[in-house]
């Protein structure tokens, strides 16, 4: 385990992910980590609503140690979805210190994630800008190539967001390098065709991810904890490699990156990432009215497990959380004994379930309620975020929606 993580107190022995932990000099009150999830719930500015505080202070009440926001975008052109949180102006400032002021009451601490979304955009009549003139994979529109001074200017932008994040009351920066938005789209070889600064060989690809991890560090200071979502790879044929994205990772816990979330970098499918069915048997699924799993195999648990461990072998003192399919208590307890991670992070689970750590450290072990049917993410950018499966109301109104051909 990596020694900028160590236990801070004792818990019982069968329940690893209960045992406080620290990211950095930041102590946490579990290894239980909510991951970041679009919520749709911002007002159409970007500004924080009551509704977000109330669904953050749920999470927090329900006994996560560790919170990371949905992606918010640090510039107007890099929004990717309607009602996300917006932190490219001053005035966002208010209305998140109310948000972290009610996740500190509830007992646990939360990470701004910062993003630009790059060409993967819903928003309409926007022409995104992106490292090159190429299409994403999975959105529609072909964004236009950034201009040299414009990209020196949105690492800028992160520099000004994290100071803002900071202002805000948030305890860390967790930066959205994964997943197919802007700091993937420059790290992959698919989607950077440049022959500049900024791109040409996989050194000048890594750059804009360095630039911005410099400009968030100079922004909030050493002692606040700056982690990120890292793409290790691209899932598309010809793209960046397990190789370059370990070197680049190496590159990054130089610079002062004080922990890691591995994912994927560039995607062909959002199911790359978000797998459908973990580790989810028949029986259950006919419970729970998933009949596409009649048809569909299921995914593993801890799918990331692989890339957690390739990266412990490059950056062994910084903290490792793992989000992937963990559905578990014993897949999750195995994990950290075996030292693959120091945080456990979960999307899905806590939006079925917000207070599931709460429950854990009331004695529940087995199997978490998600089973990982992704009707909350398809609803993103529509709906606020919610499972839709606690109500078998909301199964039909979804099933009437898709059929009007939304989503």
């Amino acid at each position: 385990m990596g020694c900028s993580v160590t236990t801070i107190a004792e818990a019982p022995q069968d329940a690893p992910y209960l045992r406080p932990g620290r990211i950095g000099g930041l102590a946490l009150r579990n290894r239980l980590v909510r991951a970041s999830t679009s919520e749709t719930m911002a007002a159409e500015d970007g500004t924080v609503t009551d509704a977000l505080v109330r669904f953050y202070g749920a999470l927090a009440d329900g006994g996560a140690g560790l919170l990371l926001t949905g992606h918010i975008h640090v510039r107007a052109d890099g929004q990717c979805t309607p009602r996300q949180i917006a932190l490219h102006a001053d005035r966002f400032i208010p209305g998140l210190r109310r948000l972290t002021a009610r996740v500190h009451e509830g007992g646990a601490r939360i990470f701004a994630e910062l993003s630009h979304a790059g060409s993967q955009t819903m928003m309409p009549g926007v022409t995104p800008p992106a490292p090159s003139g190429i299409p994403s994979a999975i959105y529609p529109g072909v964004p236009r190539e950034l201009p040299a001074a414009e990209v020196a200017a949105i690492v800028a932008d992160f520099g000004a967001a994290a100071r803002r994040a900071a202002e805000a009351g948030f305890d860390g920066i967790h930066l959205h390098g994964g997943n197919g938005y802007l700091i993937s789209q420059f790290a992959s070889p698919l989607t950077n065709r440049r022959d500049d600064a900024w791109g040409g060989d996989a050194a000048r690809r890594g750059r804009f991810f360095i630039a911005v991890l410099d400009a968030v560090r100079a922004a909030v200071g050493p002692d606040m904890p700056v982690t990120a979502r890292f793409g290790l790879r691209d899932s598309i044929a010809g793209g960046m490699t397990e190789e370059e994205g370990l070197a680049r990772a190496a590159a990054l816990t130089a610079r002062g990156l004080d922990g890691f979330e591995p994912s994927l970098n560039l995607m062909a499918s959002y199911r790359d990432n978000i797998r459908p069915y973990v580790g989810l048997g028949l029986a259950r699924a006919m419970g729970d009215l998933v009949a596409p799993r009649l048809w569909s195999a299921p995914a593993p648990q801890g799918y990331y497990r692989p890339l957690a461990r390739a990266l412990r072998r490059v950056a062994p003192d910084k903290a490792i959380i793992l989000v992937g399919g963990l559905r578990d208590t014993d897949v999750m307890a195995e994990v950290l004994a075996a030292g693959e991670a120091d945080f456990l992070s979960f999307a899905r689970p806590f939006v079925r379930e917000p207070d599931f750590p709460k429950q854990l450290a009331a004695g529940r072990r087995g199997a978490l309620d998600c089973v990982s049917c992704n009707i909350c993410l398809q609803h993103d950018g529509y709906d606020a975020l919610r499972c839709w499966r606690r109500d078998k109301g909301d199964l039909l109104r979804h099933a009437l929606w898709r059929m009007r051909g939304a989503g």
